[in-house]
């Protein structure tokens, strides 16, 4: 059970979370044309992205941490 649900213990009926909840979502769909093996280096290959799946979702719910940025070149 989630703290949001009126059946849980825990839940709060003043939190105004789900009244502010952003609907954001770091785990983007991509498509095939996106990357170019000819053009793009391998850093870029959305294919070999997202494989640690503790950190991803980690990253989903703290875009903003360290562990989370990702630069470019």
């Amino acid at each position: 059970m989630k703290a949001t649900d009126p059946e849980s213990p825990l839940y709060d009926p003043t939190d105004k979370y789900l009244k502010y909840k952003v609907d954001f979502d770091a785990n983007e769909k991509h498509e095939e044309d996106e990357w170019d093996s000819k053009h793009d280096g391998k850093i870029a290959d959305w294919h070999t992205r997202h494989q640690d799946k503790l950190l991803d979702e980690f990253c989903n719910d703290h875009p903003g941490a360290p562990q989370c940025k990702v630069f470019d070149e």
